[in-house]
């Protein structure tokens, strides 16, 4: 299998807002999913760490790690190359010296990162992808010492394949996508087959509103329920987003 660089792009466009306001303000996802890896003891502050980021688009998620974590190295894998191309310009002329990018395909990665970082990283990706079996192998693969994924999952046993066609005013596909959720008991079984028998999992409750978008596309806002809890939702989908974390 070849990573499509269409999953990731609007009629042969990428989207750079995208990319560039998490530079400006990081998600809050990004945020909460760091301060649980310092909870559970994976990333830790002063420890000089190798970390690599799959499907790590212009590089936000690491540029926020490397001012969290600045012993620590990191590596983003994309396959866009115009990303990486803006990421990598960012890094060097903000004087960013412990991150960098490259281009790569998460079923095709270079054998030479094999053994070369204790974490694996994968944000807000494997639900945006076909099947969530040949990534997760690809992260395994590395021979981490731990793998941590944010990602859309269900707390059972069902997996939902979803394939989201997105249209403009003249009713044509504007984008079409997957927002796949697979089960949890299902992928920490992948990630255990392959040695990663310490697995944990919490659900991410975002803690701040989000705005509703004011075209009826994919966008993700919250609503707030009579509990205080606040539910994710984007377009006609729910939003249920758990971290996960393997180790050895």
């Amino acid at each position: 299998m070849k990573q499509r660089l269409d999953e990731w792009i609007d009629k042969g466009k990428v989207d750079t807002d995208y990319h560039e306001r998490q530079f400006r303000a990081p998600y809050r996802s990004t945020v909460t999913f760091c301060d649980w890896l310092d909870e559970i003891g994976l990333m830790v502050s002063n420890r000089e760490l190798r970390i690599i980021d799959l499907c790590s688009g212009q590089g936000a998620n690491i540029y926020y790690m490397s001012k969290r974590y600045p012993k620590s190295t990191f590596l983003g894998i994309d396959i866009n190359a115009e990303l990486v191309d803006k990421g990598n310009e960012f890094f060097r002329d903000n004087g960013i010296t412990n991150c960098s990018l490259a281009v790569g395909d998460i079923y095709n990665l270079d054998a030479k990162y094999i053994g070369g970082f204790q974490g694996v990283l994968s944000f807000q990706t494997l639900s945006w992808l076909p099947e969530y079996e040949s990534p997760i192998k690809a992260m395994t693969k590395l021979e981490p010492q731990w793998i941590a994924i944010t990602s859309l999952f269900y707390d059972g046993q069902i997996s939902c394949t979803i394939n989201v066609k997105e249209y403009d005013d003249s009713l044509k596909i504007q984008r079409e996508s997957f927002y796949n959720v697979y089960s949890l008991p299902l992928v920490t079984k992948c990630l255990k087959i392959s040695g990663f028998n310490n697995c944990q999992v919490t659900p991410f409750e975002i803690d701040i509103d989000l705005p509703k978008p004011n075209k009826k596309l994919m966008g993700t806002y919250t609503e707030k329920l009579e509990d205080g809890h606040r539910m994710q939702i984007s377009g006609p989908l729910l939003m249920p987003w758990f971290f996960i974390a393997a180790s050895k």
